[in-house]
């Protein structure tokens, strides 16, 4: 028998489960599909910018959201879902192992960075690679640190990189630098950084964490370099084919919102990193996340007759109810 339920959150990331903990407070049926628990909470190491949290880490504070969720009665399993389709009584959710139904949607399936597909890589995770500068080269203060990437990404690493890191090799395989002009003029008066160009990373290496990478120019010449951190910006990806068909998605790739992650279906809503917010962090992916869920869950009230709420907190003293 095909389980229902009134809303299903694809994603287990910040986003995800910020949804979830508000659906489930209002004592709706909630179920939440995700490969893993986090997403890319699990690349951080060290959270410092999430307001309230002090040196936690993003694992942690995936299981702290989780626990609050599932406090509420809500749901979670892992699968990966192949499609999502409309029916008559609401969306079909078709997954790896099972099917659902549910009467609204928030998608927060997030988004997964590009490797640089050296051997090792995945090693040296977080013990000197990264994937995220905005969240990781705080750490690298007075460090030596290499960036190669493409593009803005790798722009935008190299000048972040230049402000905290005492020596910055930014590698790239074409003859000239590509992106914004202004940036570009920026990044080549930094006393700090090297340019590499028409080079690559054939190798990263190091015992406990990562030590040296080596570097293969065009001609093929190597040359190995000391490093304490190697920040890898090749772009990511996200994947929306099981629901392409549904929403409208941006020439990024992303899934476009408007205000409460409303999307063009009338029973989709979506937060976090796969849509179009402009600001990629964990704190505007929760705060979105939570906006997403009570939008589904304003959506199933309407449906009902009801007219939905505005807030989330309500207590009653005495013959008054205070809402927060």
């Amino acid at each position: 028998m095909v389980q229902e339920y009134e809303v299903i959150i694809v994603g287990a990331g910040p986003a995800g489960l910020s949804a979830g903990i508000f659906v489930a407070r209002q004592k709706a049926s909630c179920l939440i599909i995700s490969k893993d628990l986090g997403g890319q909470l699990n690349l951080i190491p060290k959270l410092e910018n999430y307001p309230g949290t002090l040196m936690s880490s993003g694992p942690l504070l995936a299981k702290t959201l989780e626990s609050q969720y599932l406090a509420f009665g809500g749901e979670m399993i892992y699968d990966t879902i192949e499609k999502i389709d409309e029916i008559e009584t609401g969306l079909r959710v078709k997954t790896n192992r099972s099917e659902y139904i549910a009467k609204a949607i928030v998608l927060a399936p997030g988004k997964v960075p590009n490797n640089l597909g050296v051997q090792n890589e995945s090693a040296f995770a977080n013990k000197g690679v990264h994937y995220c500068t905005k969240c990781d080269a705080p750490f690298y203060q007075g460090r030596v640190t290499a960036t190669v990437g493409v593009g803005g990404y790798l722009l935008e690493s190299g000048i972040l990189l230049s402000r905290m890191a005492s020596k910055v090799y930014l590698i790239y395989k074409g003859g000239a630098l590509g992106g914004d002009k202004d940036m570009i003029a920026s990044i080549e008066k930094k006393e700090n950084v090297e340019l590499v160009p028409q080079s690559s990373i054939k190798s990263i290496s190091g015992n406990n964490s990562l030590q040296s990478i080596t570097i293969l120019d065009n001609s093929g010449k190597e040359r190995t370099v000391q490093v304490d951190g190697l920040f890898i910006e090749m772009g990511s990806k996200i994947n929306l084919d099981f629901v392409k068909h549904l929403v409208k998605i941006n020439t990024k790739g992303e899934i476009e919102v408007s205000e409460g992650g409303k999307t063009a279906h009338p029973a989709i809503f979506a937060a976090g990193d796969a849509t179009s917010i402009p600001y990629k962090q964990i704190v505007a992916a929760c705060g979105d996340g939570a906006a997403a869920g009570l939008s589904a869950f304003n959506y199933i009230e309407k449906l009902k007759g009801r007219p939905g709420i505005r807030a989330d907190w309500k207590k009653t003293i005495g013959d008054s109810v205070f809402h927060y």
